[in-house]
């Protein structure tokens, strides 16, 4: 009824209805229920306005969707809203059959998302796994493989059996303390290597990197020998026969070193001195190992890094479309993965044992033993003799990080700059190297690999709630880690002036000095000897001597001599300027005092031989094929 006080009749809008005339309002359809029309009578004509299930109408909000007669969340990878059908978001996949069982594409960019079964660049399998047969992914796009493809695989193999011979001959030249250019140079390519391979293992984190980062990644897969990338499948065919073949390329190199070896003796032409002997032959194949360690962690650990797919199942990252504990052809990867991580465990306790048994064969002047382990101890100096067997598993450590927190990715960048940082912090503590300038090169890198990796935070997915508590927990105990080492420090600081100012001690503290301080008289015996020793020797002898060793020692003779010479005020011996805050009571004893200086000097004449201090070690000349390995240096002691 308007104002005038005439009457007029309007249709009903959408969701009511009017089932008498004559009504000033129309009446709603029931909860769930609407229309879908203006002008209707009844309230038969209100339908569902979403999903029926037994008579029921359901109309589920955002981020929910139906089934099954209730409200059910959205699996990641969907976009459900209200009255809307999901949407599969890109780098998320679900087949036709099954469109809200959502699976999680690793990399994102092969499922594009959309419609169920979308997959880019013409990949098939479940979720865009792979090409379909007789193809290869190449440039984004799956083509037919070429007819060179295993003609190319074929030479490749030749090419590395002739590497491989070429490399014994190489490897095995005489070694010494002094550092040779071919030395310094085959260190920076395999440390250049090295690097590579961490970075590529770096792209192994499921972050969504930008495309001026995701090309990079891709060209270090190479480094890491990933066939998959370099076309294999057209020669190889299907997932499980590319892993084997993956997992039988160190073995296969091993046993054809030694058929090479075997070869050289059997064949009459081949000069006597050019057969390969067995243990150089062994060096040669600990090199290989060595220098494909990281190769073979990865490659080893590929069944073992599963990540979870938004419906509950977990895949392979490498091969999502290999669900693990489920699939067949995962059972057989896990099987071969553990039969190779089993043989590197194998030859890394063979590198320890022959690590800690190295002085006691360098005492015993077994120059076959220390030949057979030269890989390990060759490239470092000689009281760092160990740094090889230290280094050689950061590549399996990197690995095992992705294998740790496979569905967390920044917790796999954490652990990696963990690593590397643990490894950066000892090699700047021992300086390990031969040469000091790949030292340099080596904590250059560490740095480097550190700061990118921080860099790359930028590009981590957003944390689940429960991640960002247990970070929290480890940012606190890292505190209480930091108040607790500055605390040790004061106390021990404190401790060691107690001892020496109100107890009287006069030695340098064992934890202050980060090991025990060699006895005073014992070095003044054995100064006293040398001195003897280098009276009756040629000059020209004492020439050949030091040119024979390595820049360390040379430069710390360098400074035992300045020091020395500092102390009893000899100017002739300080090679070096110095300058010292102590009081001059030993020059003053030197030059005041020469009947008590002499007096001490037949103390120290008259000391037994025999006298020495608890940790020293035992003084070895080696052998003259010992020498020309430059492995002298762990004669000093026997472990084993």
């Amino acid at each position: 009824m308007n104002e005038s006080g005439s009457s007029e009749c309007l249709k009903c809008y959408e969701g009511t209805f009017a089932d008498e005339s004559g009504l000033t309002q129309c009446r709603d359809c029931p909860a769930g229920r609407t229309t879908n029309f203006q002008g209707a009578l009844d309230a038969q004509a209100c339908t569902c306005n979403g999903d029926l299930w037994e008579g029921q109408c359901f109309r589920c909000q955002d981020s929910t969707r139906f089934e099954r007669g209730a409200c059910v969340l959205c699996q990641e990878g969907l976009v459900c809203e209200e009255g809307e059908a999901p949407v599969i978001l890109p780098g998320y996949y679900a087949t036709p059959e099954a469109p809200y069982d959502v699976y999680k594409c690793l990399p994102g960019d092969k499922c594009p998302g959309g419609a169920p079964g979308a997959c880019a660049g013409g990949r098939v399998g479940v979720p865009c796994t792979h090409c379909p047969d007789g193809q290869s992914f190449e440039d984004g796009l799956c083509t037919p493989c070429g007819n060179l493809s295993t003609a190319g695989w074929v030479a490749a193999m030749l090419f590395g059996m002739v590497f491989l011979v070429v490399g014994y001959y190489l490897m095995n030249t005489a070694a010494t303390a002094k550092v040779s250019m071919m030395f310094a140079t085959t260190c920076v390519l395999s440390m250049t290597i090295s690097m590579l391979q961490s970075v590529g293992i770096v792209g192994l984190i499921s972050f969504e990197w930008p495309s001026e980062l995701a090309w990079i990644f891709e060209v270090m897969n190479l480094f890491l020998l990933d066939i998959d990338s370099l076309g294999f499948d057209c020669v190889a065919g299907n997932p499980i026969n590319r892993y084997g073949f993956s997992v039988a390329a160190l073995p296969g190199a091993l046993i054809w070193i030694l058929v090479a070896g075997l070869i050289t003796w059997v064949v009459p032409c081949i000069p006597k001195h050019r057969r390969f002997e067995l243990s150089k032959t062994l060096s040669t194949m600990g090199q290989v190992v060595q220098v494909t360690f990281t190769i073979a962690s990865k490659t080893a650990l590929e069944p073992m890094m599963c990540y979870s797919h938004p419906n509950g199942r977990h895949g392979l990252m490498k091969h999502n479309g290999i669900f693990c504990f489920e699939s067949p052809e995962h059972t057989s990867m896990f099987i071969l993965g553990l039969l190779l991580l089993c043989g590197l465990i194998a030859f890394y306790a063979l590198a320890v044992f022959g690590t800690m048994y190295a002085p006691c064969a360098a005492r015993k002047g077994s120059a076959t033993f220390l030949q057979s382990i030269r890989f390990l101890i060759a490239r470092f100096r000689v009281d760092y003799w160990w740094y090889g067997t230290f280094m050689l598993p950061r590549g399996l450590m990197l690995s095992l990080s992705i294998v740790l927190a496979a569905d967390y990715p920044y917790v796999q960048m954490l652990l990696i700059v963990f690593i590397l940082e643990l490894y950066m912090v000892v090699q700047l503590i021992v300086w390990p190297w031969k040469l000091p300038a790949l030292n340099l090169f080596d904590g250059t890198v560490s740095v480097c690999l550190v700061m990118m990796m921080v860099t790359m935070g930028a590009f981590t997915p957003p944390l689940p709630p429960e991640l960002k508590e247990s970070l929290t927990s480890v940012s606190m105990a890292i505190m209480v880690m930091l108040q607790v080492v500055v605390l040790a420090m004061v106390g021990v600081t404190i401790a060691a002036m107690i001892y020496r100012n109100a107890l009287g001690g006069s030695k340098e503290s064992a934890v202050l000095a980060l090991g025990k301080v060699p006895d005073t008289k014992v070095l003044a015996h054995k100064l006293a000897h040398f001195g003897t020793s280098l009276k009756d020797l040629p000059q020209k002898d004492m020439v050949r001597v030091l040119d024979n060793l390595s820049v360390y020692d040379l430069r710390m003779t360098h400074a035992v001599m300045t020091a020395v010479g500092a102390e009893i005020g000899d100017g002739s011996l300080m090679l070096a300027s110095r300058v010292s805050l102590v009081s001059q009571s030993s020059r003053r004893s030197v030059d005041n005092k020469p009947a008590e200086s002499a007096a001490g000097r037949k103390e120290v004449d008259e000391m037994p031989s025999s006298v020495d201090a608890p940790d020293a070690k035992v003084a070895t000349v080696a052998t003259t094929e010992t020498e020309q390995l430059g492995l002298e240096g762990p004669a000093q002691s026997c472990w084993l």
